[in-house]
């Protein structure tokens, strides 16, 4: 293994997720299993150190954030997933979230791995110099993504408040759902997420909206449409939230589901800025 290889660190991340995961359903279901007891947070650790290190080697290739290809913004959206549950584990001990995010990890950040058509080597074509031509750029791309990943840490939030709904409504206290806090508790922790995240994509949508107004070339118009769709989604969820029209189940659900459209979306998240990057130096000469 290359230890300055992108996609070796990449794998070795995911599999390190990977262990959490498992080891962390042992602990779920097994009441003696307590010889690993710490084991599923050290291994969420070291999982986000070699993640964090398969970015920076990205970064250097690209000149920038490393967001230029599905694969990398899949993985940064990982890698924001992660960072969010270590924040929130400093003041919300839940070692079970950090399973689920540690799974979600590990299952799409290797099916991700799986596809090389995901990672298309765009910083290798000629005459290119950097991923964004606009430092405001690359931030207003770097916090929508880092929002997307708030946005998948709701959904498994959601996910789990779903869990619990479901055994008070069978009135049975599963496996699974005795490890799970209560679920007002779930319930409120999804409303200050949604919160973060709404907060995030507005800013990355103010920043981006700057730029856009001296530079609307740059940006393609299924790209605007979509990002304008998804955060006036969100917008919408958190004022029927705020308004207590849609809360409880109904909410975990439309929280999930326009994740699952943020992703989907994401193949459909390219812009002119990498193009025209590319071809100015051409450009330039012709000139």
């Amino acid at each position: 293994m290359n230890f300055q290889d992108t996609r070796d660190l990449l794998w070795l991340a995911g599999g390190l997720y990977g262990v959490a995961f498992f080891i962390g359903l042992l602990k779920t279901f097994k009441n003696n299993f307590s010889l690993f007891r710490e084991a599923p947070f050290i291994a969420i650790s070291f999982g986000f150190i070699v993640h964090t290190r398969a970015l920076y080697f990205r970064g250097l290739d690209v000149h920038g954030c490393p967001l230029g290809n599905t694969l990398e913004r899949v993985q940064f959206i990982l890698w924001s997933l992660i960072l969010a549950f270590l924040i929130l584990r400093l003041l919300w001990r839940l070692d079970l979230l950090g399973s689920f995010c540690a799974g979600l990890s590990f299952f799409a950040g290797w099916l991700s791995l799986l596809f090389p058509s995901l990672d298309s080597k765009y910083w290798l074509l000629e005459n290119y110099q950097r991923l964004f031509s606009n430092p405001w750029v690359e931030l207003h791309a770097s916090i929508a993504i880092f929002s997307y990943g708030i946005f998948s840490l709701l959904s498994i939030v959601c996910a789990m408040y779903l869990v619990q709904h479901k055994a008070l409504l069978d009135r049975a206290t599963g496996k699974l759902s005795s490890f799970l806090p209560p679920i007002h508790d779930l319930e409120h922790a999804a409303f200050r997420l949604l919160l973060i995240g709404t907060l995030c994509l507005t800013l990355s949508l103010i920043v981006g909206g700057m730029h856009w107004l001296r530079h609307p070339e740059y940006v393609t118009s299924i790209k605007l449409f979509i990002t304008l769709i998804l955060w006036a989604g969100y917008c919408l969820l958190f004022f029927l939230r705020c308004s207590n029209i849609l809360f409880g189940s109904k909410f975990s659900k439309a929280s999930i589901a326009l994740f699952l459209i943020a992703m989907l979306s994401m193949g459909f998240m390219s812009s002119k800025d990498k193009s025209s990057t590319i071809l100015q130096p051409q450009q330039t000469s012709q000139e």
